[in-house]
This record gives C-alpha cells, structure tokens and sequence, in this order.
C-alpha cells in the first residue's frame, strides 16, 4: 500500500513538471541580466500593449516608467535560429529585452555631499544584489565606517528627472576645524 502511494505521488510531480515545462514562461531580460519571475512576471501581451512600461514600473515597484527605454520582444526559436550564443535549460517561449536609462542608475549622497561610485550601479542590480552596494562605494569610503544606508525612490514624483539616491551616513575620521581652535603643536 506504502509503495503504491509512493508511485502515485511520484506520478502526479512528473505530471505537474510535464505539464510547467511544456508552458513555457517568458525570460525577462533587463540591461543584459535576467530577472527571476518573482522580481518581474509579465505575459507578452502585456509587453505589445500601449501601457508596457507602465506596467514593468508597477510590477516592479521601485523604478519609474520613465526610466524605461525601450521595451523588446523576440521569439526564443528565433534568437537560437538566427546562430546566437544561446543555451537554456528550458528553453523560454519568448525573450522580453527591457533597456533603462540613466534615471534607472543611482546618485550617491555620503555626509552630503554628491559623490560618483567606483562603477555605475542600478537600481535593477540592487534589487538583484543588495550587497552590490558595498562594491561599488565611491573612492576613500569603507564600509565599517558607515553608520547608516538609506535608499530614496521617486517612483509617483511628476519631477521627471530624479534619480533613485542612496545616502549614506558615515563616522567622520578626521576631525573638523572649527572655529575659534587652535592646531599647533603644544
């Protein structure tokens, strides 16, 4: 009896996995990384309508739509036909190419004060990667001085020109001049 509900249950799982693999998911593709469906799940009918990059914005959460480019979609079948380098474990149905632009890449405040990082971070990256953040702090900055992170989003501002910002709060190493103090040496 044991026996028979073990092949019974294993039955119903290769049934469902059948089944999963032969409906075949979109892959989403946004600045040449692939994003997982639980960060972003679109249909491709979604993706051909008007309202597409509003709806990436949206699903996504923390990007406004104006930070979306362009919006791509090419047939998997196609893609692999066509001679490119592509292998997939299971193949996808279509593949769904998303370009941001710079409103997708984050400005960097620290003791405030603009200040560039060592390399270009997204927001996409972040939300792939936190600790991303803590390989690309700008020149002089080291993460154990830093005592607070904190990540702004415009996503319903009308300023169409903000940038996602992190601010970064770090201890202060030097000590400041102020006034009325004299640095001699006694």
């Amino acid at each position: 009896m044991e026996l028979n509900l073990k092949r019974t249950l294993t039955c119903i799982i290769l049934t469902v996995f059948t089944t999963l693999s032969t409906h075949a998911q979109s892959l989403c593709v946004i600045d040449g990384t692939p994003l997982p469906d639980s960060l972003l799940h679109v249909t491709i009918d979604e993706m051909r309508s008007d309202s597409a990059k509003q709806i990436v914005a949206k699903r996504l959460g923390f990007i406004p739509s104006q930070a979306i480019e362009s919006i791509q979609i090419f047939s998997a079948e196609e893609q692999i036909k066509q001679g490119k380098n592509i292998t997939f474990c299971t193949s996808p149905k279509d593949i769904i190419f998303i370009r941001t632009n710079s409103l997708a890449e984050f400005q960097w405040i620290i003791n405030g004060k603009l200040k560039k990082p060592r390399k270009q971070l997204t927001i996409i990256d972040y939300k792939l990667s936190p600790q991303r953040i803590m390989e690309v702090l700008p020149r002089g900055i080291n993460s154990t001085d830093i005592v607070s992170i904190d990540i702004l989003t415009y996503t319903n501002d009308p300023r169409l020109e903000k940038h996602p910002t992190i601010v970064i709060k770090t201890k202060r190493t030097s000590p400041f001049k102020t006034k009325g103090t004299d640095r001699k040496a006694m």
